[in-house]
């Protein structure tokens, strides 16, 4: 899918251009979180490496990782281990029907790590770029 805009923060992209879009927002995760939900996100994909915590009260947050430490030392932390490409498991399309699944999941009422955790971290926005 080709990317077809990159919003401002918190900016409502335009109904009838659908695709994928990319939103300009801090690096900080609440903020960055808290900004898109402001602009209209209905769930977020939240890639991490050494892990991160994040909720957030208003959009479901799905955490990813593909570090083999991260998702063995804070499993409880990640919904979609794709930590077998690193270790050449399986197939970034196998990892990607892992994500759609979980995907599909959380839609349908499952609660995320987060979710399940009571993590519920955000933030309000500084009137200059902050990270």
């Amino acid at each position: 899918m080709p990317v077809i805009g990159v919003l401002k923060p918190a900016e409502i992209p335009d109904s009838a251009k659908r695709g994928l879009y990319f939103m300009d927002t801090s690096s900080a995760a609440a903020e960055c979180i808290t900004l898109m939900a402001a602009g209209g996100i209905a769930i977020h994909l939240f890639p991490t490496g050494q892990g991160n915590v994040i909720g957030n009260p208003i959009v479901p947050v799905i955490k990813i990782s593909a570090n083999p430490k991260t998702c063995a030392t804070m499993s409880e932390h990640i919904d979609v281990d794709v930590s077998g490409l690193l270790t050449f498991d399986y197939s970034l399309t196998v990892a990607g029907n892992k994500l759609m699944a979980e995907i599909e999941r959380t839609v349908n009422g499952r609660l995320t790590a987060a979710e399940s955790l009571g993590h519920r971290e955000f933030t309000f926005t500084k009137l200059y770029i902050s990270a």
